[in-house]
C-alpha cells in the first residue's frame, strides 16, 4: 500500500466524531423543540443568526430583553443537554 493510499483512507476517528456531532445536534434540536413556544421561537430566530434588535422587533421585546432571554434559554438547554433535565422552561 502506498503512502498516497494510506492518506486517502478515511480515518475511523473522523467517522466517530462526525457521528457524535450529529447525535449532539439532534439532541439539541430535540431539546429546543421541547421548550415553551415563545422560548423555542426566540432560540430558533437566534440560531438563524438574527441580532437581538431584529428578534425583538419580531417578538415585540426590547433588544436587552432578547439578550437576557437567550442567555436564560442557553443555560436551560445546557443543563438539559448535560443531564440536569428540569422542566422549568
Amino acid at each position: 500500500m502506498s503512502l498516497e493510499e494510506i492518506e486517502a483512507m478515511p480515518d475511523q476517528s473522523d467517522h466517530q466524531r462526525d457521528a457524535e456531532e450529529r447525535w449532539a445536534l439532534e439532541r439539541l434540536l430535540q431539546l429546543i423543540h421541547r421548550l415553551r413556544p415563545l422560548d423555542r421561537e426566540l432560540m430558533l430566530l437566534y440560531l438563524e443568526d438574527m441580532d437581538a434588535a431584529s428578534i425583538g422587533e419580531i417578538m415585540g421585546l426590547s433588544p436587552g430583553n432578547v439578550r437576557i432571554q437567550i442567555h436564560r434559554i442557553k443555560n436551560i438547554l445546557a443543563r438539559r443537554f448535560h443531564g440536569g433535565e428540569r422542566h422549568d422552561a
